[in-house]
């Protein structure tokens, strides 16, 4: 159980919050314009899933699904007809349009629009993540001891998914087991290409993987690694990377934790928003005005970012 309280802390802190992590800005704020909302409160954001429509739906609390429409300035919530006390984790939207998340990270539920477990698939062991690519699910079992490839790819259902990426578990050979799971869990971000963009906890590069496991390796520059010590001893631990999305022309945009600038009170979420072109050069790192906790939507010269108070935001970097 320790163990499980370790690795789920440090998945809240990418979902939740998070403190500085030292970045190199050229030292301009960029306003956090507030556009709607709040759509979600201070709890987890579990998962998140856009669609085609240009909805983004996130998992909420465990237990509910939040509808975001960025075009029309509407949010709705969807309780998931789970028992009490249970919780949901990881969120995937297939090409079929089905979503579906992990109950319990042990089963597989297919979620209904009306919030109604429409299948529900038995998984061999715990998962600690749960994402999409096409029309197959990427999973990452919950492995102490975790050896080879990280991530495999299957259709729901699929009783022999296959080794997706080149995502291997590093060696930790003076940490603990769970401490080691921690560090190699994989998140992975939101696209508009064919590639996924994927991350360790720790680290300043990033994956882009397409959808049959060809994986590419971008270091990210301006942003600075944190030591494995930190991440498992702080409650709020930096991250370099907090969260990636990859828009239509291939422009990479990440959100990092940061520092708050001067006169602002320091509150959870991602202080500082990057973009990389789709090489990994960088182009600019600027500083936000408020904190953000995750990017909806990228365009050129407009984000659409889920801010730390929950409201739906726009910045113009």
């Amino acid at each position: 159980m320790r163990g499980y309280q370790t690795l789920l802390g440090i998945v809240c802190a990418t979902m939740c919050g998070c403190h500085s992590a030292p970045v190199t800005t050229d030292g301009r704020v960029v306003t956090v314009r507030p556009l709607f909302g709040p759509v979600v409160s201070s709890e987890v954001i579990g998962g998140r899933a856009p669609d085609r429509s240009g909805h983004v739906l996130l998992l909420a609390g465990g237990e509910s699904i939040v509808t975001v429409d960025m075009s029309a300035g509407l949010a709705n919530r969807t309780p998931l007809a789970i028992p009490r006390n249970d919780n949901c984790w990881g969120l995937a939207r297939l090409d079929d349009g089905s979503v579906w998340t992990l109950r319990g990270r042990s089963v597989l539920a297919q979620i209904g629009p009306d919030g109604r477990i429409l299948r529900e698939i038995g998984l061999p062991e715990p998962h600690f993540g749960l994402y999409s690519s096409g029309d197959r699910l990427v999973y990452q079992p919950a492995r102490f001891m975790p050896a080879g490839r990280l991530l495999q790819i299957g259709v729901p259902g699929d009783s022999h998914p296959t080794a997706w990426s080149a995502f291997e578990a590093r060696p930790f050979p003076t940490l603990a087991r769970a401490s080691a799971a921690a560090l190699n869990m994989v998140a992975c971000g939101a696209t508009h290409t064919e590639e996924q963009p994927c991350w360790f906890p720790d680290d300043t590069a990033i994956a882009l993987v397409t959808r049959a496991g060809e994986t590419r390796w971008l270091s990210l520059g301006g942003l600075t690694r944190v030591a494995p010590e930190v991440l498992l001893t702080s409650d709020n631990p930096p991250r370099p990377v907090r969260d990636v999305f990859v828009d239509r022309q291939g422009s990479i945009w990440v959100l990092s934790s940061g520092t708050a600038p001067p006169n602002a009170r320091e509150e959870p979420g991602g202080w500082l928003l990057g973009q990389y072109t789709a090489g990994g050069a960088l182009v600019a790192v600027s500083r936000l005005s408020s904190p953000v906790r995750l990017i909806l939507h990228a365009e050129p010269r407009r984000v659409l970012v889920l801010t730390g108070a929950g409201m739906v935001g726009e910045v113009m970097p």
